[in-house]
C-alpha cells in the first residue's frame, strides 16, 4: 500500500498506520482517525518465555513483513516469521502450536482476535507505544489531499461519525486516546531487512 501511494498508483492507505516520525518523513499523514497502541500475543501456559522487552531477543515473530510490528521486533532482536496476507487464525494457530512465539499488533485488533477465538489459548502480555494516533497515508507531494482529507475527517468528528463508528467495530472510541499504562516507548529505527 505504501509504495503505491509513493509512486503515485493510489492516492492515499488507510490501514492502522501510525503517526510515526520516520513515516512522516516519506508521506503526508492525516489527523489522528485512531488512537490505540501495540499490543503482543503469547501462550497462556508460558508467557512463551516473554516477561520482559529483553526477552523478545531470540524469540520468533509472526507478522507480515515490513509493518512497523515487524520491524520494531528486528529492531528487538526477534527472528522474524513474515506471512503474507492470512487470517488472524493462522498466526494464532502458529503461536499456541509454538511455531512462533508471540504476535505484535494493534491492541484493540488483538483483542477482537482473542474475543472470536476464546479457547485458543492466548492472551495479550505486553504494551508498547510508538506513533502519535494513526492515520490515513499521502503522497508528500499532495498538500492539496491532506488538507481535503483533514477538512473531511474534522467534519466526521464534530457530527460523531467517527466515535460511532469506532464503538460499532472496535468496541470502544478509539478516536480519543486510551487512557491505559504503556509498558515502554519505543522508536522505530528506520533499518530493516525482514530477517
Amino acid at each position: 500500500m505504501l509504495t503505491a501511494v509513493k509512486i503515485g498508483k493510489a492516492d492515499m492507505a488507510v490501514d492502522d498506520f501510525a503517526i510515526s516520525p520516520n513515516r512522516t518523513k516519506s508521506y503526508r499523514m492525516s489527523t489522528p482517525i485512531k488512537h490505540s497502541f501495540n499490543a503482543i500475543i503469547v501462550r497462556k501456559s508460558d508467557d512463551s518465555g516473554i516477561h520482559n522487552w529483553s526477552d523478545l531477543k531470540g524469540k520468533k515473530s509472526a507478522g507480515e513483513a515490513g509493518t512497523g510490528y515487524q520491524r520494531l521486533s528486528q529492531q528487538l532482536g526477534a527472528k522474524l516469521v513474515n506471512y503474507d496476507n492470512v487470517s488472524n487464525d493462522v498466526y494464532m494457530k502458529d503461536v499456541a502450536s509454538g511455531k512462533t512465539d508471540y504476535i505484535m499488533n494493534d491492541y484493540y485488533l488483538q483483542k477482537l482476535a482473542l474475543a472470536a477465538a476464546p479457547n485458543s489459548g492466548l492472551k495479550i502480555k505486553k504494551t508498547n507505544e510508538d506513533g502519535s494516533g494513526e492515520g490515513i497515508v499521502m503522497n508528500k507531494k499532495d498538500a492539496k489531499l491532506q488538507k481535503q482529507v483533514d477538512g473531511e475527517l474534522a467534519k466526521l468528528r464534530k457530527n460523531g461519525t467517527l466515535s460511532r463508528l469506532a464503538k460499532k467495530y472496535y468496541g470502544a472510541d478509539v478516536t480519543k486516546k486510551p487512557h491505559v499504562h504503556i509498558d515502554k516507548h519505543f522508536k522505530i529505527q528506520s533499518k530493516y531487512d525482514g530477517r
